[in-house]
């Protein structure tokens, strides 16, 4: 019998049995699709039931149970997804309230290009197609790129994992989609606005969102619409925020076959179309008697009706579970990302600076993977999976003027093949899992004659690139100390591109343009399991590269222009930090959970010639998220959270001279109320409950004066209502 890890299990409890599902949650869900399509989409959607508590999925591409993996993995179900979007409806800034390891999301922000697990980037997929911009970042807008009433579930690994290659040198965050799974037409609604209290005229951010899925026979399917009207941001003391107002429609379209002899099919579609409105932009400026910067409404550019962020992903899998004594899993994918993007860089100095560019990522590939198992006595069994995946990512960025005529390249066609061949060995004798393996990838690619131009700035001479491959090896061990408590240790190499796009621009030899990957090594001990009603999970890592992938500005432009495009720079950096959860299911109306993450990285300065401290920029010095569910009665919810930064003290007052910043603590209270009406619920929440004035961590350490300066989102209250019939 198969078993899905999902919300539906949920809605056949009551909210007092939400508590006992958290408590297992460790044991049975938390692996939940942590091969993140390892070989499909069906990978990650459906998983083995062992027994009632136990379901068989893993990060190793070959479907293990929870307890055999030597990572940190962490999953967000519908149920905890929805109580962070009440509270706001930003998706990162709700995985960073229930998810160890993330490093601090700024509040205002739709952009994933800050994001960091365990100081390292991640790699973003949505169904198992990467959304991320691996070849430039820009926009960085993939996670935001489905609506987030659309999602079952989110799987994250936490730190670097050689199976997926370059890209995900921190980790994986995947956002699963919802499919139909009830034999009765099942219907979601859901509507919800939400405001800032000091100033809500241009800040109303207005979702409404519709589904509805079914299994019927051999087939499923759910399909849904969603529609965003999204306001600005501003500010406790009512002042505006670096925000833009826009409209989002979003659809989803989910379809599952099953197939004689237990094999299946299963078709995936999203498509998200964004049009930008009014900004409100860094002036240049400081706030008279501050260090903040400056944020005003600016002009709109003159092609600011051209402006629109679309996206597109397509997954098609195929599963078998017997083929020469292989279970069998394919899939191909497709993604497009199309960004035409139309800014007013103003400066209180020189005044409107109109910018106008046009932007496509366009994935295309296929991922496979073979598994088998093997009874080698009593007690001992031997798991092997491999396969080979391969993938094409093309991506353009030029400057166009109201015609769209192209005036300056700033990246030109540049496309990248990759081959990558892997093998991975998972041995179990009595209460020990050793895991072991390795991923090869062959890099190749072009600049290609798009646009090209002898005379067109930033243009890239058409041709070939240098040719690069790279080998990633991965190796852990669990022991069960009791079967609900494991403690476990692995070693794991992760690799980012060094964003070719920046590096093709004004490049006049192709062949000297090599993607060697910047590669990491990351070491990992920790403990999970449950006693009782208390589940928890701790973990310490160490990670370090040679050579990680940065970017600087472009030394040639000093002086030159107020602005240098930022280039690739390969620099050494070391990580190092702690992490910890806990939930505990104090009785049938209570349940309280936390989690807390410690960080610290250093990189090392040319200048210098010695390691420097990472700022709150990019590590979290102490991150504590505490929160309470309390259920009085049976139709009555009631949440409240509490976020605590810790203050830090990395520098010298010297390096402090130097610019480096230390920032000061800050705590943040959101809370919720829900109350049952039939099958709807009806709820309020507010975020920054108490209205704080405050810097975040991560803009504090931006540096005073800097555009990026500026106060955290004031309080934003919700209404909404949802159901499911």
């Amino acid at each position: 019998m198969r078993m899905i890890c999902n919300s539906a299990g949920a809605n056949l409890m009551t909210r007092a049995g939400r508590g006992e599902r958290i408590v297992r949650k460790l044991n049975t869900c938390l692996g939940s699709g942590i091969a993140i399509l390892a070989a499909s989409p069906l990978h990650a959607e459906t998983a083995v039931e062992a027994d009632d508590s136990e379901i068989v999925v893993t990060a190793t591409r070959s479907g293990s149970p929870i307890e055999a993996l030597p990572l940190s993995v962490s999953i967000a179900d519908e149920e905890d997804i929805g109580a962070q979007l009440r509270q706001n409806r930003n998706i990162l800034s709700g995985l960073e309230a229930i998810v160890p390891g993330l490093n601090i999301q700024p509040s205002e922000s739709r952009g994933s290009c800050l994001t960091r697990v365990r100081g390292r980037a991640v790699s973003f997929q949505l169904n198992g197609v990467p959304i991320n911009e691996d070849l430039r970042q820009g926009s960085c807008t993939g996670p935001f790129t489905i609506s987030p009433f659309a999602l079952e579930r989110i799987e994250v690994v936490r730190g670097g994992t050689a199976l997926y290659g370059a890209g995900a040198p921190g980790g994986i965050i995947n956002l699963i989609t919802r499919r139909g799974r009830t034999s009765d037409v099942a219907v979601d609604l859901t509507a919800q606005t939400s405001f800032n209290t000091e100033h809500a005229d241009d800040t109303w951010t207005t979702d409404v969102y519709a589904g509805a899925g079914q299994r019927t026979g051999d087939f499923d399917y759910y399909v849904a619409a969603a529609y965003t009207d999204g306001g600005r941001v501003r500010d406790s003391r009512g002042d505006p925020l670096l925000s833009g107002a826009y409209d989002a429609v979003d659809l989803l379209g989910s379809f599952g076959l099953a197939l004689a002899g237990g094999s299946e099919l299963r078709w995936i579609t999203t498509f998200h179309n964004e049009d930008v409105g009014r900004q409100f932009y860094p002036s240049g400026a400081l706030i008279p008697g501050t260090d903040l910067a400056e944020v005003i409404e600016i002009a709109p550019n003159p092609q600011v009706g051209q402006g629109r962020d679309r996206d597109v992903t397509t997954t098609l899998g195929y599963g078998n579970p017997d083929i020469l004594g292989h279970a069998l899993r394919l899939s191909l994918f497709y993604q497009n990302q199309s960004i035409r993007q139309r800014d007013n860089f103003f400066d209180v100095g020189t005044g409107d600076s109109f910018f106008s560019s046009n932007r496509r990522n366009e994935r295309f590939g296929f991922r496979s993977a073979a598994v088998r198992d093997y009874e080698l006595g009593s007690a001992v069994s031997l798991k092997t999976s491999y396969g080979f995946d391969y993938t094409r990512n093309a991506l353009y960025r030029f400057v166009v003027d109201a015609k769209q005529t192209v005036t300056s390249a700033l990246s030109p066609e540049i496309v990248l093949r990759t081959y990558a061949p892997f093998a991975q060995a998972e041995l179990s004798f009595g209460p020990v899992t050793l895991t072991g393996g390795a991923r090869h990838e062959f890099y190749r690619g072009e600049i290609t004659a798009r646009a090209f131009r002898p005379d067109l700035p930033g243009r890239g001479t058409p041709g070939d690139i240098g040719k690069s491959e790279l080998t990633l090896f991965n190796l852990g061990a669990v022991y069960r100390i009791t079967p609900d408590v494991q403690i476990y240790a692995g070693f794991s190499q992760g690799a980012e591109l060094s964003q070719l796009g920046r590096a093709a621009r004004n490049i006049r030899n192709p062949a000297t343009l090599t993607p060697e990957p910047a590669t990491s090594d990351q070491y990992e001990a920790g403990v999970r399991g449950s006693l009782g009603s208390v589940r928890f999970g701790a973990a310490a890592y160490y990670s370090e590269s040679n050579s990680a992938a940065l970017l600087q500005a472009d030394p040639s432009c000093a002086g030159v222009t107020p602005i240098c495009p930022l280039i690739p720079l390969r620099s050494p950096q070391r990580f190092h930090g702690v992490e910890a959860e806990l939930g505990w299911k104090v009785d049938s109306t209570l349940e309280l959970s936390g989690i807390l993450t410690l960080q610290r990285g250093k990189v090392f300065d040319e200048d210098l010639d010695d390691y420097i401290d990472y700022a709150t920029d990019i590590v979290v010095p102490l991150r504590i998220t505490a929160r309470a569910d309390w259920t009085p009665v049976e139709r009555v919810g009631i949440g409240l959270q509490v976020s605590h930064y810790g203050a830090s003290s990395f520098f010298s007052p010297a390096e402090e001279g130097l610019g480096l910043v230390d920032t000061d603590a800050v705590t943040l209270v959101s809370a919720s109320a829900r109350y049952a009406i039939g099958p709807a619920e009806l709820y309020v929440a507010a975020d920054n409950l108490l209205d704080e004035t405050y810097i975040s961590p991560n803009n504090q350490a931006a540096g005073a004066g800097s555009f990026a300066y500026y106060r955290g989102a004031g309080r934003r209250i919700t209404l909404g209502v949802t159901t499911r019939f």
